[in-house]
């Protein structure tokens, strides 16, 4: 990527206007910019996106509605300033205010196309954050699949990625205990968690990611030591915070980034356990190659947009052989959900009907009757396209943001 200016936008949304102040390292001081959507405006905007995004699992029509949110002017004018002032290899930093912190702007429209983002809770936040600046990464800690809640599958995948890349421990199952969390990650460059996350609106710190022996809440991660590790939390809504008067956020990010971290990756909704190993894939790859995190970010995202229907096939194959027996039902359904996305429905129905065949989990058998039966009712159709750009749409590619540093 050609080397560029870093600019900061930071949003103030009131009842009568939205105004973008512009930092650009050329001029002397910042650019107003005013712009006519009200607080109240984004709010309900904001409501009905997140609401569709959150059910887009449970709802594949929901994807639309929120292709349409985010093109609309409402979202298009609030982002159109800060990329009109963006040269080639120009990078940005995203300081969002209210309602705005749940947006993935990075993928309003076609905006930002090309240019990598950051994100912050402020500026003052954003300073404290490149103090805490690490150097090179060589040695990782990774938490994959700790029992608790609905069972993972690709914990092995993303631990086994992390170790061919870094000097990598690994918590795995029964073992990914808080107090194995606590003594070990001091030593970390990178710590990376693949568990289920959780967030509490009543009791905002009291959010965390499952771990074996119970939840690892944002007050427990505030006591850490992480300066200089970069933190990826790869789990469910582990972005989501509660704002408090003055947009001061309480929730994980906030506990992660003052116990020291630099930066922490973070999701904005709930998301596709297969897209965001393949993310991460993506990302780690980059990232060990000398990208700085905000770049290894953007052309992994990129990359997740272009990924056909084959490239998870075959991604689903070769990682077969590091899961657990167990797992091979839920591999299945992995394999039938694409195969339905890429329309080769009759492969659908038999990936389905295999998973049928070999286990007994309610929860695994109702979502392989349901992709049968959708399948079943599309056949003949279309023709099968494994070619078929299967993450292209934002649910999938755009639910992990890099709040702090940008190295």
């Amino acid at each position: 990527m050609t080397e560029g200016r870093m600019l900061l936008a930071e949003y103030f949304l009131t009842e009568s206007q939205t105004v973008i102040m512009i930092a650009n390292p050329d001029d002397p001081e910042p650019e107003l910019v005013a712009v006519p959507h009200t607080l109240r405006d984004v709010r309900a905007h904001v409501a009905e996106l997140t609401g569709m995004l959150e059910s887009a699992p449970r709802r594949p029509e929901a994807l639309g509605r929120v292709t349409e949110l985010l093109s609309d002017p409402l979202l298009t004018d609030l982002v159109e300033p800060v990329a009109n002032r963006l040269g080639p290899g120009d990078r940005v930093w995203l300081i969002p205010h209210d309602a705005l912190h749940r947006v993935p702007l990075h993928a309003v429209g076609s905006e930002l196309a090309g240019h990598s983002v950051a994100y912050a809770p402020s500026a003052s936040v954003l300073r404290y954050c490149r103090d805490n600046r690490g150097g090179r990464r060589q040695r990782a800690l990774v938490v994959a699949d700790p029992p608790g809640g609905a069972e993972l599958m690709l914990g092995p995948a993303q631990a086994e990625l992390l170790t061919g890349l870094f000097k990598t421990e690994t918590l795995a199952g029964a073992g990914a205990v808080s107090g194995e969390l606590v003594r070990r990650v001091g030593s970390a460059d990178i710590l990376h968690v693949c568990a289920h996350g959780v967030f509490d609106a009543a009791a905002p710190m009291r959010s965390g990611v499952v771990l074996a022996d119970g939840l690892f809440t944002a007050e427990r991660f505030l006591k850490l030591r992480l300066s200089r590790t970069l933190v990826v939390l790869a789990a469910c809504r582990t972005g989501v915070a509660a704002a408090r008067p003055g947009d001061e956020l309480l929730g994980l990010v906030r506990s992660v980034l003052h116990a020291g971290a630099p930066a922490v990756l973070v999701s904005l909704w709930t998301v596709d356990e297969l897209a965001t190993t393949m993310l991460f894939r993506h990302f780690y790859e980059r990232l060990v190659a000398g990208e700085r995190a905000i770049d290894a970010l953007r052309a992994a995202q990129e990359r997740l947009r272009v990924t056909t229907a084959g490239d998870v096939l075959a991604y689903l194959e070769s990682i077969a052989p590091l899961l657990p027996a167990p797992a091979a039902a839920r591999l299945l359904i992995a394999e039938a959900r694409i195969r339905l996305m890429a329309a080769d429905f009759g492969r659908a129905v038999a990936a389905c009907d295999a998973a049928l065949e070999t286990v007994g989990e309610p929860a695994v058998r109702r979502s392989a009757q349901t992709i049968r039966q959708r399948a079943l009712l599309h056949a003949g159709s279309e023709p099968p396209n494994l070619g078929r750009a299967v993450y292209a749409h934002p649910y999938y590619w755009a639910a992990f943001v890099l709040i702090g540093d940008w190295y």
